[in-house]
């Protein structure tokens, strides 16, 4: 039983970790752009794609905070509107 084990860890630390550090190496540096002819102009197409989009989503982030600064409660005037009070009657009327 004791031999079976040690041969099963052996088997692991010399067959698959080579094997899985070779796996992990080939991973990491990516694949080979010469293994894949003609995809060039599309990797391209799709980083200026994902630049515009970036460029689009900034743009989206400052409006959405200009509009958040624009709503925030703060030391505005009331409006004529918010000055009625809330059944927006304006109050009791001079006599004429």
């Amino acid at each position: 039983m004791v031999f079976a084990f040690v041969l099963a860890i052996i088997f692991i630390v010399f067959v698959l970790g080579p094997m899985a550090r070779a796996h992990a190496d080939r991973v990491g540096r990516g694949a080979d752009p010469a293994a894949f002819p003609g995809t060039a102009p599309e990797v391209v197409r799709l980083r200026e794609e994902v630049d515009r989009l970036s460029a689009e989503v900034a743009k989206l982030t400052e409006e959405q905070q200009f509009m958040l600064r624009l709503l925030a409660p703060g030391d505005r005037p009331p409006t004529p509107a918010s000055a009625e009070g809330e059944s927006g009657d304006p109050g009791p009327h001079p006599a004429a």
